[in-house]
């Protein structure tokens, strides 16, 4: 905020102000199509408070997903109780991120030669995230917003009768649920190959973490 387009030296600082095309004394702007993300394994620079946000939003999804928790796996928690609510909470935004941590340590105790850091290699789990999010946002997106319209009229004591109501099938919902969950694993993966440039065999322990989480997301997100 506030800077010269001079300054930014990473795109993750651009807000789209448009400000490098009024102060460009040469128009010599160009828009030049790259791959997405190109920066991660090229040029950028890890920091703490990004992996930090992105574990978060790792975890979050786990917290919104609590109730699909404990009917999955049979748990029959009372979450009406605000201490049990809230260790819950805070065991599901916290346990998650043990698991890419658990993966960086085994990959420690078989690595010899030099190794990726874990502030670097926690990128890879970028797309996973995003799909994760995604995905839970599905169901409210392709089922309760088509209902907006008729419900702001009847709101406001207005007739909505004839006005169209579109929610998708379950069945649609839960097949998109699952592409984007799985587009987000091989992107991960991908991803994570490129910041990490060493070979698969080293990094299959984070690999399974990403797959372990994607699962996860999977039993408690697909269908519901």
């Amino acid at each position: 905020l506030y800077s010269h387009p001079a300054q930014l030296e990473d795109n993750r600082d651009c807000v789209l102000c448009m400000t490098c095309l009024k102060a460009c004394p040469h128009r010599s702007v160009e828009v030049n199509l790259r791959p997405p993300g190109i920066e991660l394994w090229t040029t950028h620079i890890p920091r703490s408070y990004e992996v930090a946000l992105l574990f978060l939003l790792l975890n979050n999804i786990f917290l919104r997903r609590l109730p699909e928790i404990n009917f999955e796996w049979g748990l029959h928690l009372n979450f009406e109780k605000f201490t049990l609510h809230s260790l819950a909470a805070m065991l599901a935004l916290s346990v998650p991120i043990l698991i890419p941590l658990l993966a960086q340590q085994i990959i420690k105790l078989f690595s010899t030669g030099k190794r990726t850091t874990f502030l670097e290699l926690a990128y890879g789990y970028l797309p996973l995230v995003l799909a994760g999010n995604l995905a839970h946002y599905l169901r409210l997106g392709l089922g309760e917003a088509g209902t907006i319209i008729p419900l702001t009229l009847a709101t406001f004591g207005l007739s909505a009768q004839n006005l169209p109501v579109l929610i998708a099938h379950p069945a649609v919902v839960a097949f998109l649920q699952g592409s984007v969950l799985i587009l987000g694993v091989i992107c991960s993966l991908i991803l994570t190959q490129k910041i990490a440039r060493q070979p698969f065999t080293l990094l299959i322990p984070q690999h399974l973490a990403n797959l372990t989480l994607a699962s996860l997301m999977w039993m408690v997100i697909v269908g519901y």
